[in-house]
Formats: structure tokens, sequence, C-alpha cells
């Protein structure tokens, strides 16, 4: 909570958690839920979410009910991010649940779709290859219509990218090793490209997450200017589990974002 009021006071807009069961040997980890609660009563202007949330280990009907009610607890606020999620610390293996990319992907799909239909406040009646629903309107709806959903995607994939093109974000994710440099905008027009191909709206957000606090001062606005000029909306700056250490975590949030030319 104090990280929470520490970032809205310095100016961010936004605070986005980690969402795993898992990470490498003796890192402990929160459940982001219950700590995007706490976030939600501790701030009244900062944005908030999950990057991303593994919808193939989630019930589509539970995930909806805490989506709604995180919304209203914050008075509008959330963004729900959503992804397959990986198996590379055994998230899904250590608990007996399909590890399968394929398999995820599918779940996923139809997981979404029955998510869209709940927060929507429709009667859902659905019959699908890993899903049967049949229930009457889930109320309370979200106070946001849509409610943000960002889709994650794992670039060069393509498609994660059609995924997200039907959402209100998209979340590409670069695979590096350490802390992520800011991403190539070559790579970024390409998938501005691509939504539009697929049919995305002209106002799609696209998230991209990059260590600036790591870049020299004097280059920082010329990064963060490349980047909006090839359609990024937002940058996050990245944090790993457990590097840095806390206490460089919060003295980066406290000085505030390195640039607010977005």
């Amino acid at each position: 909570m104090a990280l929470a009021r520490s970032a809205e006071d310095a100016g961010w807009d936004g605070l986005f958690l980690w969402d795993h069961m898992l990470a490498g040997p003796g890192v402990a980890i929160a459940d982001p839920w219950v700590t995007m609660a706490a976030i939600a009563t501790a701030t009244t202007r900062l944005r908030f979410g999950a990057l991303v949330t593994p919808l193939p280990r989630r019930r589509p009907w539970v995930l909806s009910r805490q989506i709604a009610t995180l919304d209203r607890l914050s008075a509008g606020r959330l963004v729900v991010g959503i992804g397959t999620g990986d198996d590379g610390w055994s998230e899904f293996s250590s608990f007996g649940e399909p590890a399968d990319p394929v398999v995820r992907g599918e779940v996923l799909d139809e997981a979404l779709e029955l998510v869209q239909g709940l927060l929507a406040g429709d009667a859902v009646h659905h019959q699908g290859q890993h899903f049967v629903v049949n229930t009457e309107a889930l109320l309370p709806r979200p106070v946001q219509t849509p409610l943000p959903i960002w889709g994650a995607c794992r670039w060069p994939h393509r498609r994660p990218v059609a995924r997200a093109a039907k959402l209100q974000g998209c979340f590409p994710i670069f695979p590096v090793d350490g802390p992520p440099p800011p991403p190539e905008p070559s790579d970024i027009a390409t998938i501005r490209r691509m939504l539009a191909d697929h049919g995305a709206r002209p106002d799609i957000d696209l998230i991209v997450r990059c260590a600036l606090s790591l870049e020299e001062a004097a280059s920082v606005n010329d990064t963060v200017s490349a980047l909006e000029d090839a359609g990024v909306t937002w940058i996050l700056e990245g944090f790993g589990p457990g590097q840095p250490p806390a206490p460089v975590v919060e003295a980066i949030v406290g000085d505030g974002p390195p640039t607010k030319a977005r």
C-alpha cells in the first residue's frame, strides 16, 4: 500500500503487478488480486492491474466476479491483463494443469469469451471444449464499459496479436534476459500495423515494458518520443521478481516518472 501511495504521489499513472504462482527458488509471492484490493483502497487516481493473468489456470466465472468487484471498489480504475501464462517455473505442471502451449491457447480463447460475456452482464449459455456454463447475468457489472482488457503476446508470435486486436490493449513481450531494454520502434510500428490489419480500434492501447531507469538521463526523452511516434501509449518501468531489490524499486518509484512526455 505504501508503494502504491508513493507512486500516486510521485506522478505515476499506473501500477501493474505480476500474476504468478511460482517464481525462482526462494522468491516469496503475494497474491496479486488481494494486493490489488489494497492498492484500490490506498489510492484515488492510479490505474492498476495484473500483467498478466494466465486465464488457463483461472475459472472464468470466479475471475469475472473478482474483476467486477475490484473495478467497483476502485471506482473504475482496473485494467485486466490476460495471456496464456508460461510453465517456465512449472506453474502449470507443478499442480497437474495442462502445460502444453497449444492447449493453453485454446483454453485462453474460450475463457476470454466467457469473461467478456459475464462482465457484460449477460446471461451466458456455453458448452465448449473446456468449459460448460449456464447462468443468468452475474451482477453487479464493472463500472467501466467496456472494462479495458490488455492481451499479452510474445513477439514475434502473430496469433496473440490477432487476439489482442479484439481487445482494448496489446502488451507485446520481447524475449530478453535481465532488465528489458526499450524495444525497437520498428517492431512497435509493425505490431501497430498488424493490429490495424486485424481490425483493432484506432485508439487501442499499445503497452511496452522496459527499464527506463537504466537509460542515460539525456536519452530518455528521445527513447520515449521514438516509442510514442511508433504507436506506444503506455511505457512501464520494468522490474523482475526480486530484481532490483525492494529499496531500489522504492527509490525509483519515489523519484517519479523519468519523463511525462507520453
